[in-house]
């Protein structure tokens, strides 16, 4: 069983890369060879173990992709795009592809059909070739309804950063934003500092006064945590769910803030890689 090259169900299988307890087989059938456990009673004269069923993505009544969930050696689980995984098994492409260029072309337009004789290499399109039109007016109402771009993205599979690019109108628009850039109210010299800030709320106060950051809880709601303080007259405040985290925050926008020495901001590591995560 310690074979690259098996014959299941009378087709050619190999082993997939990084995945050594599968084989492909030349239709795009994806085998499960290997548990990494010795055998039982039950699998021991068996070829395969089990076949893992391929997914189609489908969306819009068209279908996307074909995909497998498959575990590797650590027994982490990945999904892995068959139609890639069956070209290098074949030499239909001598390595990996380069994602950023490349994309499996399916010669009869048939998505379903993952055989190596339907595959060749192609130029990966623009990103904005992977939504339609009519996905993007579908987009357009979802943010309009408030819905969570994250959420938008997961579902048409793409990446937030696109979703976000349409909201704003540079993709699928004029090119220009549409939406401008938060600001911070005031100046902050350190970059990081000041995009963090312009995400925060923000109202301006009778008089020109500071008061310290700090965290109000909702004891009702544990992910109900506000982070509220006042600086050079301006009362900022931002939701935050978790609590610990927001306390750290708050330490690191007094420390900034309300001491005279004003450290610069760590450019990696730390809870402060992604100011913005909650």
């Amino acid at each position: 069983m310690n074979q690259d090259e098996l014959i299941i169900n009378d087709e050619r299988c190999f082993r997939i890369d990084g995945f050594e307890r599968y084989h492909v087989s030349e239709s795009g059938r994806v085998y499960r060879t290997e548990t990494g456990k010795p055998r039982t009673w039950r699998t021991k004269g068996r070829i395969y173990i089990s076949e893992n069923q391929v997914h189609f993505d489908t969306r819009n009544n068209s279908v996307r992709r074909g995909y497998v969930s498959l575990t590797d050696t650590e027994g982490k689980l990945h999904n892995v795009e068959v139609a890639p995984v069956v070209a290098l098994a074949f030499g239909v492409i001598k390595e990996k592809l380069n994602k950023k260029k490349q994309a499996i072309v399916f010669k009869d337009g048939d998505i379903r059909n993952l055989h190596f004789t339907n595959l060749e290499v192609g130029e990966r399109k623009p990103s904005n070739s992977k939504l339609s039109k009519e996905d993007v007016k579908h987009i357009k109402k979802q943010i309009k309804m408030g819905i969570p771009l994250r959420k938008i993205a997961w579902f048409f599979s793409v990446s937030e950063m696109q979703i976000n690019r349409i909201k704003t109108g540079e993709n699928w628009g004029t090119g220009k934003r549409k939406i401008k850039a938060p600001q911070a109210p005031f100046e902050i010299e350190d970059g990081r500092m000041r995009k963090y800030i312009a995400t925060f709320n923000k109202k301006k106060t009778a008089t020109k006064v500071k008061k310290p950051f700090a965290v109000k809880r909702n004891a009702q709601k544990p992910t109900d945590n506000t982070i509220v303080g006042i600086v050079d007259g301006y009362k900022l405040w931002i939701k935050h769910s978790n609590i610990t985290r927001a306390r750290q925050l708050v330490d690191k926008l007094n420390d900034y803030f309300f001491n005279d020495t004003k450290k610069p901001i760590k450019e990696s590591g730390g809870i402060f890689k992604d100011w913005t995560e909650k």
